[in-house]
């Protein structure tokens, strides 16, 4: 607790104006109505200046759109290359550009095979190729 040292007021000490005779702690004096105004106008213009700032500065930034493609390794568990280099080709001719490309492992097949005795078989990881594109659609 505070008292306020125009009117001997008790105040609680987060506040920073007398409830009675307005004496305001942070000027540690009592600010006038003009003085008021004031700093309220002020503080409207830096806020509609921050405002104006952020709004520039969104304008600026370029926005991106993205896309996803999924190509699936080959059966045998290598990397569909071909098909990757055609996508590649294809989505750039379109204005898209690599943004971010992995590997997903979806888990393992097995297959097997017997003739009259004779066995074999193929076990192999299936995996996908994930590409992600971007495009510029604002600059």
């Amino acid at each position: 607790m505070k008292t306020c040292p125009k009117c001997g007021e008790l105040l609680g000490d987060s506040v920073n104006v007398c409830i009675k005779c307005r004496y305001d702690y942070r000027y540690m004096r009592v600010v006038t109505h003009d003085e008021l105004i004031e700093h309220r106008n002020k503080q409207i213009e830096e806020s509609t200046a921050k405002e104006e700032q952020k709004k520039n500065q969104i304008s600026k930034n370029p926005l991106f759109e993205y896309q996803i493609v999924v190509i699936n390794d080959l059966s045998d568990g290598q990397i569909d290359d071909y098909n990757i280099q055609k996508t590649l080709n294809e989505w750039s001719e379109n204005g898209w550009r690599l943004h971010s490309i992995f590997t997903n492992e979806l888990g393992k097949t097995s297959s097997s095979i017997s003739i009259v005795g004779f066995g074999a078989g193929i076990n192999a990881t299936i995996g996908q190729t994930v590409l992600i594109f971007e495009r510029c659609i604002k600059s």
